[in-house]
């Protein structure tokens, strides 16, 4: 079978959920139309950082294909595919190979993750696009996480919780939360492996973004990552010292460049008094991580995070 690798990991929910994209001739399009309609052909996540394809995707079946006229960056008109695919369950490759410009594999196995939760922990990203996050936290014991997004077919909200409470601690679960986004985005799968792979990279992004601001009088740059913005104390704290602080300059009679200069460096001197950052350098990254984001990067062992994926439901629907 033929793989096609997907580079922004929307994948069709495996059960007969349907995906309608636009595929570039030289980029997708030729092997959609050399597999044909009614044929089937596995997509898998490309991961960008790791230059590789990932072992697990979904068979789709083509349903349609037809052709469309698209603009590209310059406003010059492209020729474009446009095509239906329909999930028909998720399948992992275990050996790949060459055929000119395309890859397959002739050990391509039909897997039902749903049913194999208990030996094999698993939130699966098919079907729907995670957009962002909420970590709730009552006591030890209530600490309830909410992934929310959109239904790739239907277009409409959908979200999944997972109480954490007991298991890990607030700032445990705070990461955790941005992880499992980062995950089903980038692979289309959150494993214990794929969560662990995602806090690593968040946090290391979450760290640089610490870093940055205080090295460039940056508060903007807070919380930045791949993934996204990162709601947190410090964050929000930032945002409302910089518009106010911005204002009061522009009110003042201060020029625009002038007025953000300086509401920035008074930002990020109240940001330091309020949440009792210092400035050593190292310290005060690990400080802007736990005390102000909320986050703790400590790996814990592989038994929590399979408790933990398990706690969440498979997928969003049901």
């Amino acid at each position: 079978m033929l793989i096609m690798p997907v580079a922004n990991g929307i994948l069709p929910r495996p059960e007969g959920g349907t995906i309608t994209g636009m595929f570039i001739i030289e980029n997708g399009g030729r092997l959609l139309l050399d597999v044909g309609v009614g044929r089937e052909m596995l997509i898998c996540p490309w991961i960008a950082e790791e230059q590789g394809l990932y072992p697990v995707g979904v068979i789709v079946r083509i349903m349609n294909i037809w052709s469309e006229t698209g603009v590209d960056d310059n406003g010059a008109e492209i020729p474009v595919l446009m095509a239906t695919l329909e999930g028909r369950g998720h399948a992992r490759w275990y050996t790949m190979g060459a055929a000119g410009s395309y890859i397959y594999s002739n050990d391509i196995e039909y897997i039902n993750l749903k049913k194999m939760r208990k030996e094999y922990p698993a939130i699966s990203g098919a079907g729907w696009l995670p957009q962002g996050g909420y970590t709730e936290f009552r006591d030890k014991s209530d600490i309830p996480v909410t992934i929310y997004g959109a239904d790739l077919e239907a277009g409409q909200q959908i979200s999944m919780t997972a109480n954490l409470g007991g298991l890990v601690e607030l700032e445990q679960a705070h990461t955790i939360e941005h992880s499992v986004i980062r995950a089903l985005n980038t692979y289309g799968l959150c494993t214990p492996r794929t969560l662990v792979e995602a806090m690593s990279r968040e946090t290391d992004e979450l760290k640089k973004s610490v870093e940055y601001s205080i090295k460039h009088t940056m508060p903007e740059a807070l919380g930045l990552t791949a993934s996204g913005a990162c709601g947190n104390p410090m964050t929000s704290l930032a945002q409302f010292y910089l518009a106010q602080e911005f204002v009061g300059n522009l009110h003042a009679g201060k020029s625009l460049n002038e007025s953000l200069d300086k509401a920035r460096r008074s930002t990020m001197s109240q940001l330091s008094d309020d949440i009792g950052i210092t400035m050593r350098q190292g310290i005060r990254v690990l400080q802007g991580l736990k005390k102000g984001m909320a986050h703790d990067d400590t790996i814990l062992k592989l038994e929590t995070y399979k408790k933990v994926i398990n706690r969440f439901p498979f997928e969003p629907w049901g």
